[in-house]
């Protein structure tokens, strides 16, 4: 027993080295473990900051695209102009490219190359991350993050909010403008007793479209919602839909030189930055309008029979008149310019040539 308890005693000052050794090696690679966690949650933070940074470009870049050159210019500044930071607001995001398409697939191009009716956007950063521990892996003393995200305008057909509560009639049962020109003035509300060449919005004086106006009743007179006063103020306000308008559906003209109506749209002109430009032209040049004067206006065929069942057609946008150019006598029509494609959110026209459209993330 003596022999035995000496052979254990004399082990113990190895198996403490042992312990020792093992403790240590453990110690180092649960350091190594957590620096390479730390510097794969810091690429992962980073990761996510400059993806909500490309995306979010990628949209306000999108929104922008009217189908023009300049439209292609407004959407490449986005990203140079950006205050956005990433790395904990450390560093400022420099290595970014905008590129534009006419698909999703493709071909992509540069701004200076980029076909004027490109809808889709896409950007995207690469980033150098510094690494300290992991370097002792890899031997690399950065990390790289690349993000990129697509934003387009995509098209819309229905809609249950932010529909202006007026229809115009279509000319033409052909689209994509149905027959109206794109800076001409249309009628949203009739006058009670419209004459050809007298009282008529200047698109509208041709004896079938008037025809068309008389066809529906002396009360109805564009107006697409219901006629009571708070109704029609949520309406032209504040964007309320009672009903949800969809491409192909049925609108019911009402009616009515109300004076609430000539209020709520004083209101709605009012709430623009910019209340004055006579045009869309102008107001585009200008570049100071919040978008308020441009509306989404369902246009309607006139009906089938003439005056019963009329059909919405498209949805596109057009532009109120400065406050003064709408009167609250009966006799008097409301013009609005038609511009072409609406885009929800946007204070400029689309890239197509009509129709309503969203900006979406597609990829």
């Amino acid at each position: 027993m003596r022999t035995s308890g000496r052979r254990f005693g004399s082990l113990r000052p190895r198996q403490r080295g042992f312990v020792l050794v093992v403790s240590a090696l453990a110690a180092v690679v649960l350091i190594g473990c957590l620096g390479m966690a730390v510097d794969l949650g810091r690429m992962y933070l980073i990761k996510s900051e400059a993806q909500n940074f490309v995306d979010s470009t990628a949209l306000r870049a999108a929104a922008t695209l009217d189908g023009t050159s300049n439209g292609i210019l407004r959407a490449a500044s986005f990203a140079p102009q950006t205050s956005e930071r990433f790395d904990l607001a450390s560093r400022s995001f420099t290595n970014v490219r905008t590129e534009f398409a006419q698909t999703v697939a493709g071909p992509w191009y540069e701004s200076s190359s980029a076909p004027s009716r490109s809808r889709f956007v896409r950007v995207s950063t690469r980033l150098q991350v510094p690494m300290y521990f992991m370097t002792l892996v890899t031997g690399n003393r950065n990390g790289t993050v690349f993000a990129s995200g697509t934003g387009a305008q995509v098209e819309k057909r229905s809609f249950r909010e932010g529909i202006f509560p007026f229809s115009p009639f279509a000319h033409s049962t052909l689209g994509p403008h149905y027959g109206l020109v794109p800076g001409q003035f249309y009628t949203i509300r009739w006058p009670a007793k419209p004459k050809l060449g007298g009282n008529i919005c200047a698109g509208d004086n041709v004896q079938s479209v008037i025809d068309m106006a008389e066809a529906a009743g002396a009360e109805e007179r564009g107006f697409i919602e219901s006629t009571s006063a708070d109704l029609i103020r949520q309406t032209i306000i504040n964007d309320y839909q009672s009903v949800t308008r969809t491409i192909g559906d049925f609108v019911d003209l009402t009616g009515g030189a109300k004076q609430t109506m000539l209020d709520a749209l004083t209101s709605r002109i009012n709430q623009d930055s910019d209340n004055l430009s006579q045009t869309y032209s102008q107001y585009a040049s200008g570049g100071y309008g919040n978008g308020r004067r441009l509306v989404a206006v369902p246009i309607n065929d006139g009906g089938m029979p003439l005056g019963v069942n009329h059909r919405i057609v498209n949805i596109a946008l057009f532009f109120l008149s400065p406050t003064g150019k709408y009167g609250k006598g009966g006799g008097q029509p409301w013009c609005a310019e038609y511009v072409g494609a609406y885009v929800e959110g946007s204070n400029t026209k689309g890239v197509e040539n009509t129709g309503a459209w969203v900006v979406r993330l597609v990829k």
